[in-house]
């Protein structure tokens, strides 16, 4: 069944009017018709669901009759502090990581970042990654929307916070491996912090700075991974390590 995004409130049994793009896609793009069945979601934990009731140019309506919890939803709380690399490889961080069930995106300017994004265009660029999450929402079906920061940190701005938090930092040249993490050993863990490095990796100093705020230093194996694949693969590891891959 289709999935769309609604940024309203709604209740059930309601009628809903879905936004331009969303209502542009499904006329459009899927050539849906009256009376085809459609699930709407609007970031809470639930699904909506529904029938095609009028469609028209921009504007379509849709007839909610029943929701239902949304299961899709990750089980664990990880966050992605992740370095400002090309706009290709950020949306691609972004796309797959919501569809692999990151809970919060955050970008962090490092000292060997190879890009930078402009302060004119940061607004925009931020509002083009809550499209690429919400695009990725739909397909893999999630209802919950990771949470984007709105704004770009430096490396400063990470505070030692999340004191329960289980938090890593990779580090090609770090002496312990995922694999020797003693995860047996960690109780109680909800939320997950995993800081990503650019192309050319984090300095010395950053990774010191890390390493303070409560960061474990860890190498995902013997290859060095570029930062989307570090990413991707991390993330994939803690979803096995806590059970939301089953």
């Amino acid at each position: 069944m289709h999935r769309f995004y609604h940024p309203e409130q709604i209740s059930s049994p309601c009628k809903i009017i879905l936004t331009e793009e969303a209502s542009n896609h499904l006329a459009r793009v899927l050539r849906l018709k009256v009376q085809e069945p459609v699930s709407i979601f609007n970031g809470d934990e639930y699904d909506y669901h529904g029938i095609i009731q009028t469609i028209d140019k921009k504007k379509v309506t849709i007839n909610i009759e029943t929701k239902s919890l949304n299961i899709c939803n990750p089980k664990i709380h990880i966050s992605l502090i992740q370095s400002v690399t090309s706009k290709e490889k950020i949306d691609m961080i972004f796309q797959k990581s919501t569809e692999l069930g990151i809970s919060s995106l955050q970008l962090i300017d490092s000292e060997r970042s190879n890009f930078r994004i402009p302060d004119h265009k940061i607004d925009s660029r931020l509002e083009h990654l809550r499209k690429v999450v919400i695009s990725a929402c739909e397909q893999s079906g999630r209802s919950r929307i990771p949470n984007i920061n709105n704004r770009i940190i430096s490396f400063s701005d990470i505070k030692k916070s999340n004191e329960n938090a289980l938090k890593f930092i990779l580090d090609p040249q770090a002496h312990q491996s995922l694999g020797k993490v003693e995860f047996n050993k960690i109780e109680n863990i909800k939320n997950i912090l995993l800081l990503i490095g650019p192309e050319g990796g984090f300095t010395n100093s950053e990774i010191i700075i890390a390493n303070k705020l409560g960061f474990q230093s860890i190498n995902l194996g013997k290859r060095v991974l570029r930062t989307e694949t570090a990413s991707l693969a991390m993330l994939s590891a803690m979803h096995m390590l806590f059970g939301d891959f089953v």
